[in-house]
């Protein structure tokens, strides 16, 4: 009865942490951007339940009852990277990867989209931390603007990095035209390349505040640093909305609270039946 309660307790906690991944997904479904993350639960391992010192055998001999699973676990989780659809801004500077075919019609870039998006932009992030120094975040969210300097920044004041690992600095006083391969063109010369990371396997990328991403310990590798080798456009003036279903989220929510309440009956079940064993069974 005791390892029941413990199964029972196991199931809730992991339908614990399945809600905690499902509740910031529904919180992001309108971040520019943002993957949807997928968790993936498993049982423990079976243990060989053995009854032992059972006199009514041979003394000392433990007899097999059979398999046990002792309950389950969060296994882990990992990010769902299709891509969102495109929305038009009309804006300069907000920018939205599609790995598609080239167009500047929203509804034939949105019909036209890749089912992967294995293409990001990079920017700096100053850690604050001497020891870490700077790290380069990548991201799907393509919501830029300029600096006081003429930099292209993230809405967190992050520096847009082009092909070489630098900074992107335009002139803000004049017409700026990005094209699909990432070029930035201004009075007809290219002022510098925006980034396109394509990986081996982005599934190995560490998130980092929910909406971006870094290689961090990981065994990613960048492997290309172009549009053109990242199969994917520069659209500008579009952003990427979230890959989130709302509709799939609120379903899910649904069952893992139906999947909490099961496990917390039977805890009360297991405790009432141990109840009567100890206080009215023991009694005779």
């Amino acid at each position: 009865m005791v390892k029941g309660l413990y199964t029972a307790y196991t199931g809730m906690v992991n339908e614990q942490r399945r809600m905690d991944i499902e509740t910031n997904n529904l919180a992001n479904a309108n971040s520019t951007g943002f993957k949807e993350e997928r968790s993936v639960s498993q049982s423990f391992r079976d243990l060989l339940g053995l009854k032992i010192k059972d006199y009514s055998d041979a003394p000392w001999t433990a007899r097999r009852l059979g398999l046990i699973n002792p309950g389950v676990k969060l296994a882990g989780s990992y990010t769902n990277f299709e891509q969102g659809d495109l929305e038009s801004t009309g804006n300069d500077f907000d920018l939205a990867l599609n790995n598609g075919i080239p167009t500047t019609d929203s509804d034939s870039v949105n019909d036209n989209m890749g089912a992967g998006g294995n293409a990001f932009f990079a920017t700096s992030f100053a850690t604050g931390d001497p020891d870490v120094g700077a790290l380069i975040k990548y991201t799907r969210d393509g919501n830029f603007t300029l600096d006081q300097d003429g930099y292209l920044v993230t809405t967190e004041g992050n520096n847009v990095l082009d092909v070489n690992n630098n900074p992107i600095q335009v002139d803000p006083l004049r017409d700026t035209t990005i094209f699909q391969d990432g070029r930035i063109v201004q009075d007809g010369n290219v002022v510098g390349t925006i980034q396109v990371a394509r990986f081996d396997n982005p599934q190995f990328l560490q998130r980092y505040q929910d909406n971006s991403f870094i290689i961090g310990d990981s065994p990613a590798q960048v492997v290309s640093t172009t549009a053109a080798e990242a199969n994917a456009t520069v659209n500008q003036g579009f952003l990427e909305r979230s890959n989130i279903s709302v509709v799939d989220e609120m379903v899910n929510i649904i069952a893992i609270q139906r999947n909490y309440e099961t496990n917390s009956k039977a805890m009360q079940s297991e405790d009432d039946t141990l109840d009567i064993a100890v206080n009215q069974l023991g009694k005779l």
